[in-house]
């Protein structure tokens, strides 16, 4: 390994030691409590090294997203290659996620902070443009699941993009409630039955119909691959710059 190889692989370690540490200390006492002092601490390093890597905290923040969202990808994309049965999608989908949720939960309490306006006013245009390209990733790989099932004949020929947003939805908004309600101490909630009932409804209502039945449903045939926006853009929540439709 040469002089720059090294450099670059200890940049790299560097900076995801830093990124460890900030997560530990938003776990621990909150984004808004954090410090760039206690990240430093937590992370063996010197205060003015973290800058040399992070321009604020807020930067250690939106890059803290990027590392969630990027392991979220990696679960869907080995659901994807196990290619599970069109009649078993949608169950084994909510199983990832909730997978996801379960082992990375601290994700979803950071995720959380983003819903404060000033947040997004610190979130930079290249910041941006990474959260919503994987956020789009995200929902292609659930989109692409979705038109495989209707290929199949599983399920009817509805938009798979919009099923997609539909999905992602309905888990970011149990589990956002799920924690909202621990934080308010008002009782906690089985997410993994909660997620297994809904994403059963939608299957439901996806499955396609005998032969005879000619009913159409609202949006029937407007069949979609993919788009240019996801999670991120303003049509499904407040994070990030929309590009295109979603």
């Amino acid at each position: 390994m040469g002089t720059a190889e090294r450099k670059a692989r200890e940049k790299q370690i560097r900076h995801q030691q830093i990124l460890d540490a900030a997560y530990e200390v938003f776990n621990q006492v909150g984004f808004f409590a954090a410090t760039m002092d206690q990240i430093a601490e937590r992370a063996e390093l010197a205060k003015g090294t973290i800058y040399i890597y992070f321009k604020s905290k807020e930067e250690v923040y939106f890059s803290l997203l990027l590392n969630g969202q990027d392991i979220l990808i990696n679960m869907l994309t080995d659901m994807k290659k196990q290619e599970p049965p069109p009649d078993q999608l949608l169950r084994e989908t909510a199983k990832t996620l909730f997978r996801f949720y379960s082992e990375h939960t601290s994700y979803f309490r950071i995720f959380m902070v983003m819903q404060h306006e000033d947040m997004q006013a610190k979130l930079s245009p290249e910041l941006s443009q990474q959260l919503n390209e994987q956020a789009t990733t995200i929902l292609n790989l659930l989109s692409n699941q979705i038109q495989r099932a209707v290929d199949a004949g599983s399920f009817n020929s509805v938009s798979p993009w919009h099923v997609a947003n539909i999905l992602w939805g309905s888990f970011t908004g149990i589990t956002q409630l799920a924690i909202t309600r621990e934080q308010l101490r008002v009782g906690t909630m089985d997410i993994d039955d909660l997620l297994s009932l809904c994403f059963d409804m939608i299957q439901r209502g996806l499955s396609a119909r005998p032969s005879g039945d000619k009913t159409k449903t609202k949006g029937q045939g407007s069949g979609v691959r993919g788009q240019e926006s996801g999670p991120n853009s303003r049509t499904t929540t407040r994070t990030g710059n929309r590009k295109s439709g979603g």
